[in-house]
């Protein structure tokens, strides 16, 4: 049998929710400048902020400017700078020219011999000797000619310094080479000289180092060479004991 169904229509009220009030003030985008987020700087400014707090940031280096801060702190000079604070210069020196006084005294005698020979040739009519006395003073003047170049050669070519840190030598005249050596590495320093050399103070000093590519420098003709060998060995010392008690600090 069929049943009669009734279909009740459902309506939907649109009901609209109660006015929130904020407790905290809605700050609209216009309001917001960027000076908030600046920090004071000499006290101008709207005052600290979260992000630069007085002490300081951290890590440091994050402040405006601090680049420009740490390029003016940079020293341009390369010989100032980490690793070599304190280093002062020791010694320096080069070749001697009391080396040459053997040479020189032998060419002076020389010279005087051939004085002798040409007074004897010209003075008392010994032409038949001239063809010699000429060719004995060109080849005087040659050795002459030589040893100059050699004193000059020998001189400018050779400069040592010495610093509380390092030994620098410094080889060559037209091409120039320097070499230097970290005192730490230093394991032995002796002298070498000959009869004439001890008369004239004169020597080479010779420093043995731990360097594989280059473990032996010559100080080569130095005036007072044990006062030089007394002074690259205390300075190596030195710094071998200076830098054992920042080890033992650390």
């Amino acid at each position: 049998m069929a049943e009669n169904q009734t279909t009740t229509p459902v309506t939907t009220e649109l009901v609209e929710p109660p006015a929130v009030t904020p407790s905290t003030p809605v700050v609209t985008t216009s309001q917001i400048t960027t000076t908030d987020l600046t920090p004071a700087v000499n006290g101008s400014g709207p005052g600290p902020d979260p992000l630069y707090p007085p002490e300081g940031p951290d890590p440091k280096g994050t402040t405006p400017g601090a680049v420009e801060q740490m390029k003016q702190e940079t020293p341009a000079d390369p010989s100032q700078g980490t690793g070599i604070e304190g280093e002062q210069v020791v010694w320096e020196g080069r070749y001697s020219l009391r080396n040459f006084v053997g040479r020189l005294t032998w060419r002076a005698l020389a010279t005087v011999g051939w004085i002798v020979l040409a007074v004897y040739t010209w003075g008392f009519g010994r032409g038949d000797l001239a063809p010699v006395t000429i060719g004995a003073g060109i080849v005087l003047a040659l050795f002459w000619l030589a040893l100059g170049w050699r004193m000059l050669q020998a001189r400018h070519s050779h400069f040592y310094r010495l610093t509380t840190r390092r030994l620098f030598v410094s080889t060559g005249l037209l091409r120039r080479r320097e070499d230097q050596m970290e005192l730490l590495g230093v394991k032995d320093v002796f002298l070498r000289q000959g009869l004439l050399d001890r008369w004239l103070s004169i020597g080479t000093v010779v420093v043995v180092s731990n360097d594989s590519q280059m473990p032996v420098y010559y100080l080569a003709g130095v005036e007072d060479p044990k006062r030089v060998l007394d002074l690259v060995w205390h300075c190596a010392r030195s710094e071998r004991d200076h830098r054992s008690v920042k080890v033992d600090r650390i």
